[in-house]
């Protein structure tokens, strides 16, 4: 399930987003067609969050690598 939003969310919006989809679902007076939309929603946004999380280790990855790159250049002098 890959969309795309218009523009990138931090984590802290997604997961903001997220809370108040959620909070919208556990409102059982929402009719049911609406508590569909919703959930679809949130499984988009679920779905960023998990994307941004990627993305955050990734660069997490890069920067441990030059930080070991640094380190044995350190201990070759």
């Amino acid at each position: 399930m890959r969309y795309s939003m218009s523009s990138e969310l931090t984590i802290e919006e997604l997961t903001a987003k997220l809370k108040s989809q959620l909070a919208k679902l556990e409102d059982n007076s929402i009719p049911l067609n609406e508590a569909m939309e919703v959930y679809r929603e949130a499984a988009i946004t679920l779905e960023q969050c998990y994307d941004s999380l990627d993305k955050a280790k990734g660069h997490l990855s890069d920067i441990n690598e030059e930080i070991d790159k640094l380190r044995m250049k350190r201990d070759e002098l």
